[in-house]
C-alpha cells in the first residue's frame, strides 16, 4: 500500500474538502506515492514523534491533528529552529499529513467522538446555521455540573478545569468543542445549553458569558483533543491491517505545582 492510497481512504471519512478556509489540512511535506511502511499518529508534529517514527525504522508516514504548516512560507530557512522538525522528516524521507478542521467537522471526527466520550444522546451540530459545522450539543440524564464535571475530568484525563458558572446547578443539555471553542460559547447561550466543554477560554470573556447562565468548562486544548489519536489509530490498523503506532505526551499544559 502506498502512503496515498491510505490517506484517500481516510478522505473518504474526513474530506478535506470540510476543512475551514483559513486551515491547512493535508500533505504538509513529504511524498505521498512512495510505499507505506508504517504509521505514528500525534496530536502534533513532536519532535518525540518524529524520533519514534526513525526508532529502528518502524515508520515513514505521520499524521498529525494540528498542521505543522499553518501560514504560507516564503523561505525555509534551517537556522530558524522552527523548521528543524521539518528538516529531520526531510531527510530521512518521512512524509507528514495533517487532519485538523476536516476531523473536527466531519461525522465521527473530533467533536462526535468527545461526544460520545461524554455520553450525550441525540447529538447535533453546534455552530449557528451549519448543519454539519464545528460542535456539538446534546443531552444527559439530569445531574449536578459537579457530577458531570468530575467525570469529564476522568474520562478526558485531564490535569484540571478552569470552570466559570454556578457548578451546583442542574444540568442537561451539554455543549462542547474540542480545541478552542469559545467562538461557540453564544450559539451554546443561543440553543439554551446548560453547559459548554471546550479549550483555550479566556477570563473576561468566561466571565461575561458565564453571566447569561451558562457554565463554561476549559478542560484545555489538549485534553480536549487528544482522544482522537486513539480512535484514527484503531481506524488505520483496519485499513493497512498493520501494528499503528501513537505518540502522546500527558496533558503537560496543565501543571499544578
Amino acid at each position: 500500500m502506498r502512503i496515498r492510497e491510505l490517506i484517500n481512504k481516510l478522505e473518504e471519512k474526513y474530506p478535506f474538502e470540510l476543512q475551514e478556509e483559513w486551515d491547512n489540512s493535508g500533505l504538509q511535506i513529504g511524498n505521498p506515492d512512495v510505499e507505506l511502511k508504517g504509521v505514528v499518529v500525534s496530536l502534533d508534529l513532536e519532535e518525540g514523534a518524529i524520533d519514534y517514527a526513525l526508532e529502528d525504522k518502524k515508520a515513514n508516514l505521520i499524521i498529525t491533528h494540528h498542521p505543522y504548516l499553518f501560514n504560507p512560507t516564503k523561505s525555509i530557512d534551517f537556522r530558524d529552529s522552527f523548521y528543524n522538525r521539518l528538516k529531520k522528516c526531510i531527510k530521512n524521507d518521512i512524509t507528514v499529513y495533517a487532519f485538523h478542521t476536516n476531523l473536527d467537522i466531519a461525522e465521527g471526527g473530533v467533536n462526535d467522538n468527545l461526544a460520545h466520550i461524554l455520553g450525550l444522546r441525540d447529538i447535533k451540530s453546534l455552530e449557528n446555521g451549519k448543519e454539519l459545522g464545528l460542535g456539538r450539543y446534546g443531552y444527559i440524564d439530569k445531574q449536578s455540573a459537579n457530577k458531570f464535571l468530575k467525570e469529564v475530568k476522568e474520562k478526558l484525563e485531564a490535569s484540571g478545569l478552569v470552570v466559570y458558572g454556578n457548578c451546583d446547578k442542574m444540568i442537561e443539555k451539554v455543549a462542547l468543542c474540542g480545541g478552542a471553542g469559545s467562538f461557540l460559547i453564544e450559539d451554546a447561550i443561543n440553543q439554551a445549553c446548560d453547559l459548554i466543554v471546550t479549550g483555550d477560554v479566556k477570563y473576561h470573556e468566561a466571565m461575561d458569558l458565564s453571566n447569561k447562565g451558562i457554565i463554561i468548562a476549559d478542560v484545555g486544548h489538549f485534553a480536549s483533543e487528544n482522544h482522537i489519536i486513539y480512535k484514527l489509530l484503531d481506524e488505520i490498523e483496519e485499513i493497512t491491517g498493520k501494528e499503528v503506532y501513537n505518540f502522546s505526551k500527558t496533558d503537560r499544559f496543565r501543571h499544578f505545582i
